[in-house]
């Protein structure tokens, strides 16, 4: 079976995506960094720290989501990121409750 291809006019240049796929990765990894900053200044890793991680991790997702939105990014960063920062918030939100 043929795979079906986008016409030229909505496909970005690779020069683009790869762009995209640094920046993505790049900022992405920016909260781990803060974590395990914060876990080798000595500070416990208890469940209200892995809680906030959570939360702060949650709102950065869906900030790049919504920066990924308006920048015209290809939707999967822009649906991938949105879910994540869902998944975050609400993971944080049940945790709460129990």
């Amino acid at each position: 079976p043929a795979r079906y291809r986008l016409p030229a006019r909505y496909r970005l240049p690779s020069r683009i995506r790869v762009r995209h796929l640094l920046f993505n990765a790049l900022l992405g990894i920016i909260p781990t960094l803060i974590l395990g900053g914060s876990m080798a200044a000595g500070i416990d890793d208890d469940r209200q720290h892995r809680r906030m991680f959570l939360v702060v991790y949650g709102l950065w997702a869906v900030t790049l989501a919504m920066w990924n939105w308006m920048r015209s990014a290809p939707v999967g960063w822009v649906a991938g990121w949105g879910v994540a920062g869902v998944v975050a918030l609400g993971f944080t939100a049940v945790r709460r409750r129990g």
